[in-house]
């Protein structure tokens, strides 16, 4: 079974529970925002790079803000990190954040494409952008994108989204894994931001044979 976590936002003990549920030979994909918000930040990335040999890594938007901060980009207003949760991951890491860690996140993809049971399942943070080719989205929506992703109402290409960002509470008033679905009842895409920094949960989400839901 492959499983996708995301949303971690520094949360690092319901982490360690969640994965310690996940059985050890299978895989995961984790969809970003790792860091800021929570308190544990560092420890949530160093237990990450414990379980390289079995996962794969996204870029979130909140990565993308921390690059953008520490290199000086100016991608992002001034502040736009700092509003968003930058102080307690600046905490956690007391105020030096070594090389290996802007390494890992510089190195972080935007999507991952796995084919599960014949059908084709893309991996992303925020959504997609609908009429625009994967290989052509740009990568603030890929990271940033909410509301045009979620007023369609047919899947884009001939993918099931897995994806995370939006916490699910704020499109059904509850913290669980949310199945957007077409007028026959297919599922589009898949969001399982549980929203575990604002007092929701943590989940894997599971695809194999069918769906499993495991929450922390």
């Amino acid at each position: 079974m492959i499983w996708a976590i995301s949303d971690i936002h520094g949360m690092y003990e319901k982490l360690l529970k969640l994965i310690r549920k996940i059985p050890e030979n299978d895989k995961i994909i984790f969809l970003g925002d790792y860091i800021d918000r929570g308190p544990e930040s560092k420890q949530v990335l160093d237990l990450l790079f414990k379980l390289k040999n079995r996962a794969i890594f996204l870029k979130g938007n909140h990565e993308d803000m921390m690059i953008d901060y520490i290199e000086k980009r100016g991608i992002y207003a001034e502040g736009v990190w700092f509003r968003n949760g930058a102080a307690y991951t600046l905490k956690s890491f007391e105020n030096n954040i070594e090389n290996k860690y802007m390494d890992f996140i510089k190195s972080l993809n935007l999507y991952h494409i796995e084919k599960i049971n014949g059908q084709k399942y893309l991996f992303v943070h925020g959504g997609v952008k609908y009429g625009v080719k994967l290989e052509e989205q740009s990568e603030r929506d890929l990271l940033w994108i909410r509301n045009d992703f979620y007023m369609q109402n047919e899947r884009y290409e001939d993918y099931i989204v897995i994806h995370g960002h939006t916490p699910t509470f704020y499109i059904t008033g509850e913290y669980d894994v949310y199945f957007h679905k077409d007028e026959n009842n297919n599922i589009i895409s898949i969001d399982i931001d549980t929203g575990c920094v604002y007092g929701g949960k943590l989940t894997a989400f599971g695809i194999g044979e069918n769906y499993r839901i495991i929450y922390e």
